[in-house]
This record gives structure tokens, C-alpha cells and sequence, in this order.
């Protein structure tokens, strides 16, 4: 058991390509030579490909959550008003950030497991015309689902001046998103989801219409002014000493992303996503969302079961980890990351070591042995 392999099916960290895991391991270069900065420029480029975007792309040593706090920072002032569209756990974090800067969120809360009503944004401009920012999920792992970015666009600039602001974190490379074509005016996202990479990056994309409000914003900023990060790429460089080896890292990653094509990447998702799914499903697994994303599923566990015992015993009898639930869901589903790197492989051997320690389904009672290790989508 030792030396047999680990296996992530969490959304974040996901598993990483041999080929970046070598340009992780190369030898440490100095931040402020040539070098590095035709590498950062690669970086940057790859960043607007993946984003859809032509604009303003930057890049920033932390996790995604710091994505988050600087969006906050950079684009709000004392006394501003701010709308939280929140679908699940990190639409709850916008809210802390947001309260954490002074301020009082207008919140809209949907049921977890629903995505995001432009109906009820609407509403919510409507009455709150006087909104800097409006803040979204594409994705959200803690529930699975996904939001229509390009409808709630559409409904921030009709109803009001306000810049959205998605947070991509494990959307990215994972679900198709067009920066420019929709009209999102800022996009983070972090490198250890579907950008196949070890965590410690995070990106954005400003819009030039963001960016404005960027120039005139007094809330707190220093490590995290995106003016600074900006004035540093004329010289291709960051302000302050990045995570190289991740910058090499996630080069060697955009690589792969662009030989298959990005389009493709979002096709081969989808396609992981159906497969999780009858997976699940011939193990009497139900869906949690409603709306669900192609990145990860959540399934709901059957009444009883300690949900985390189970990925407790998966994870140190087989080295396997699946991730559980957060808040209130904690204990009473699982979710199955299908993102990034992660296989069909990597499936089988997860519902694999679901199928040894769930309940037989009753519609299977009975069937020959080996019934549930196969699925409706083939090995």
C-alpha cells in the first residue's frame, strides 16, 4: 500500500501533468533577469487565451482567495454598496471579504444547489441602483453548480453601472467562459484547479471599464494594488518576488492547454462529467445540484451513512481523495472532481472504492458479482 500512487478527485489541488511537475523542478532563476520576463510574458499571453480575453490580464503570488480580497480592495471604496450573488460556501467567503473592508454587502442567497437567478439579480438592481460591484461564482464547488455568466452579465449592465466581477477559481479550464464576448468586467481564477498546476497563483482579467473604478478606489491596498502589478508588466516583471518555479509551472501547463485547445478542454470535461455521472448513478448515487457544473458532481449520500468516515477510510485504506461536504452539507454528500489532469482512470479507481463500501442499490440486489464496476459509459 506504501508505494501504491495517490489519487486526487478533490476540486483543489488537482492532480499535476508529468510535464509540469519538471518544469517545477527546474533550478530557481532570478525574478529580475531576461529569463524570467520572456517567461512571464509567456505567461500573460497563455493567461488571455485561456481567458478569452484581449485585455488586461494580471498575475499575482497567493491562493484564490486572495484573488478575491484584491478584487475587493482595488475596486471599492469606504461606503460603496456591493451586491453578493451567493450559490454555496465561496459565494459566502465574497460576503466576509466584502465585510471585512467595513462594509455591508446587499446580499441575494439562493438555495444550495441552484444557480444564480438573473431574475433575482435584476430585482436586486433595481432596487439598489447605486451598486459599484456585483460579485459571482461561475462555478461552486461547495455545491456544484454552475451560473449562466453570460445572462448575468446581460443583467448587470442593463440595470446598472455596476462591474461584475466573477470568480472563476475552479471554473477556469474547465467550463467554457468568454471574457470579452460576455462582457465580464473582472475574472480571477487560481492555478491548482483546471489550470493542472500546484497552488500558489492566482490571475485576473480587469476590463477597461473595471479599471476605472480601479484609478478612483481608497479602500486599503498595498501587496495587492493592481495598479503596481500592472505599471510592473512594461518590464515584464511583478512588484514584489514571485513564486517562480509555479510561473514555470504553469507555463509547461498553458502548453498542454493550448496543444489540445481549450474548446476541446471544455468538451473533454463535459464528457468526464457524464461519465462521473452514470458512475454515480449505478451506484444508486443521486445528483445534490440543480444546476450543475462539468467540473465536479456532488452526490448526495444515502441517509445513515457518515459521509466523512467514508472518504476518511477511502483516502487512508487507498489512497484516494475525495472531497466531502462543507458547511451544512458536511457529512451528507460527496464531490467528484473531473477537471484538469483527472482521467477516467482516476474514475473508475474512485467509484471503485465507492462501490466496496456504499449500500447495494435495491434495483441490483441480487445481480451477479461485479455488477457495479462497470457503467453505462464502458471502462
Amino acid at each position: 500500500m506504501e508505494n501504491k500512487p495517490s489519487i486526487l478527485l478533490t476540486p483543489g489541488p488537482t492532480p499535476v501533468p508529468e510535464e509540469v511537475l519538471r518544469a517545477l523542478s527546474q533550478p530557481i532563476i532570478h525574478h529580475r533577469t531576461e529569463e524570467f520576463g520572456k517567461l512571464f510574458e509567456t505567461l500573460l499571453a497563455d493567461l488571455r487565451y485561456c481567458m478569452r480575453t484581449k485585455g488586461r490580464v494580471l498575475a499575482l503570488t497567493s491562493s484564490g482567495t486572495g484573488a478575491m480580497e484584491c478584487a475587493v480592495a482595488n475596486l471599492l471604496s469606504p461606503g460603496d454598496k456591493a451586491v453578493v450573488h451567493a450559490t454555496g460556501i465561496f459565494g459566502d467567503r465574497f460576503v466576509e471579504i466584502v465585510k471585512a473592508y467595513g462594509l455591508n454587502p446587499v446580499v441575494i442567497s439562493e438555495e444550495w444547489g441552484r444557480a444564480a437567478s438573473p431574475e433575482r439579480l435584476a430585482a436586486a438592481l433595481r432596487t439598489h441602483r447605486d451598486a459599484k460591484v456585483v460579485f459571482v461564482q461561475h462555478t461552486d464547488t461547495s455545491t456544484g453548480v454552475v451560473n449562466d455568466l453570460k445572462a448575468l452579465s446581460a443583467v448587470a449592465r442593463a440595470e446598472s453601472e455596476a462591474v461584475l466581477v466573477v470568480d472563476a477559481i475552479s471554473g477556469l479550464g474547465g467550463e467554457p467562459l468568454e471574457t470579452d464576448l460576455w462582457g465580464l468586467d473582472v475574472v480571477l481564477s487560481a492555478s491548482q484547479k483546471g489550470l493542472m498546476n500546484a497552488p500558489g497563483l492566482s490571475f485576473m482579467s480587469v476590463s477597461d471599464r473595471a479599471w476605472a473604478r480601479v484609478e478612483k478606489a481608497t479602500l486599503p491596498r498595498y501587496y495587492f494594488d493592481w495598479r503596481a502589478m500592472d505599471k510592473s508588466i512594461v518590464d515584464r516583471e511583478t512588484p514584489f518576488t514571485p513564486a517562480v518555479a509555479l510561473v514555470a509551472g504553469q507555463v509547461a501547463a498553458f502548453k498542454l492547454i493550448r496543444e489540445e485547445g481549450i474548446e476541446n478542454v471544455w468538451k473533454r470535461t463535459l464528457e468526464l462529467a457524464r461519465y462521473a455521472r452514470e458512475k454515480g448513478s449505478a451506484l444508486g448515487l443521486e445528483m445534490f445540484p440543480k444546476d450543475p457544473c462539468n467540473i465536479l458532481t456532488a452526490f448526495r449520500l444515502p441517509a445513515g451513512l457518515d459521509g466523512k468516515k467514508l472518504i476518511q477510510d477511502i483516502l487512508r485504506e487507498e489512497k484516494i481523495s475525495i472531497a466531502g461536504g462543507q458547511g451544512p452539507l458536511a457529512g451528507k454528500i460527496i464531490r467528484v472532481a473531473h477537471m484538469g489532469h483527472i482521467g477516467k482512470p482516476d474514475l473508475d479507481a474512485g467509484f471503485e472504492a465507492l462501490a466496496k463500501r456504499l449500500p447495494v442499490p435495491a434495483s441490483l440486489k441480487g445481480s451477479p458479482s461485479g455488477a457495479l464496476k462497470g457503467s453505462p459509459a464502458g471502462a
